[in-house]
């Protein structure tokens, strides 16, 4: 799903294995994590990812789309709940999509509980947009909430401890910044709060590099770069371009690090591929010039 949103529908046969793949991903309207049979049901994350990728490919009609929008759109939340700790993002948010529907509709799947993720609340909402608000019932305030609880998200400076299921501020500050880029005249405010975060974040990251370490993780690097471009802040790509080259392995691949996180657990989850995934996207843009070409790592037909 990642690989689809990243790269162009000209990856030719690669794409279509990858569809497929995606596809089989599918119960009704929604998208689960694990293709197997298993008691995890879909979630609003996966959902929001696939359908925005496959109708962008050309693979889900427009009025397919807005069908399976509609059923994202039921997995807002109805009501509140008192906060269980001090972490303000256990309470639930009126309007805001929760990481799972939790209607019992999925056979053979455990109840998952009812939660939010800020990253999964901005996949939802891309796909939201791609369908056309104006013409969904209750889009409009999933919007309005969802974009609230965002914002929240990053002013607070919660972002900084990441989210429930991604332990990186880069990770929400990459799934917001696609968001915005897609569509920049609903949320223009989001973004001037993105701008203001990536900086505070920047300035951190240079603050932990050293001759030794480097740039740290090659995939918040990359990310960070995708945010940057994402907001139209130029400066210092270049630099943080030849760091991320410097980073690569001589097999053109990067090194595994952790993207997901499972939930309040200390399981994390990452792959070569998903980091040198990020790092082809973060190199391959009209200002990588400069820069020589990454080595190609090497496709796996299978993907």
């Amino acid at each position: 799903m990642l690989t689809l949103t990243l790269f162009p529908p000209s990856w030719g046969r690669p794409a279509a294995a990858l569809v497929r793949q995606v596809e089989a991903a599918r119960w009704e309207s929604r998208y689960r994590f694990f293709t197997d049979a298993n008691s995890f049901p879909a979630d609003t994350d996966c959902t929001g990812l696939a359908l925005s990728a496959l109708h962008e490919y050309g693979r889900l009609s427009s009025a397919d789309l807005k069908v399976s929008v509609h059923d994202l759109l039921r997995s807002a939340a109805e009501g509140s709940l008192p906060r269980r700790d001090s972490r303000a993002d256990d309470a639930l948010h009126p309007g805001v999509p929760m990481v799972y529907w939790e209607d019992g509709r999925e056979p053979r799947t455990l109840n998952r509980g009812r939660k939010h993720d800020a990253v999964a609340c901005a996949n939802a909402l891309y796909a939201i947009h791609l369908a056309g608000p104006q013409t969904l019932t209750g889009a409009q305030t999933v919007i309005s909430a969802s974009m609230r609880y965002l914002t929240d998200h990053l002013t607070s400076r919660r972002y900084l401890d990441g989210t429930r299921y991604y332990p990186s501020p880069d990770a929400f500050l990459y799934a917001a910044s696609r968001l915005c880029a897609r569509f920049p005249s609903s949320t223009h405010a989001l973004t001037a709060h993105l701008r203001r975060a990536w900086q505070e974040r920047e300035e951190y990251a240079d603050t932990q590099a050293t001759p030794e370490s480097g740039p740290g993780m090659p995939l918040d690097l990359a990310l960070r770069m995708l945010t940057a471009g994402n907001l139209a802040l130029t400066t210092g790509q270049d630099h943080r371009r030849r760091l991320l080259a410097r980073a690569q392995r001589p097999d053109g691949s990067w090194a595994a690090c952790p993207y997901y996180r499972m939930g309040r657990f200390p399981v994390f989850f990452g792959s070569s591929y998903l980091t040198t995934l990020f790092c082809l996207r973060a190199l391959t843009t009209p200002e990588s010039a400069t820069v020589s070409r990454p080595r190609q790592a090497e496709w796996n037909g299978d993907g």
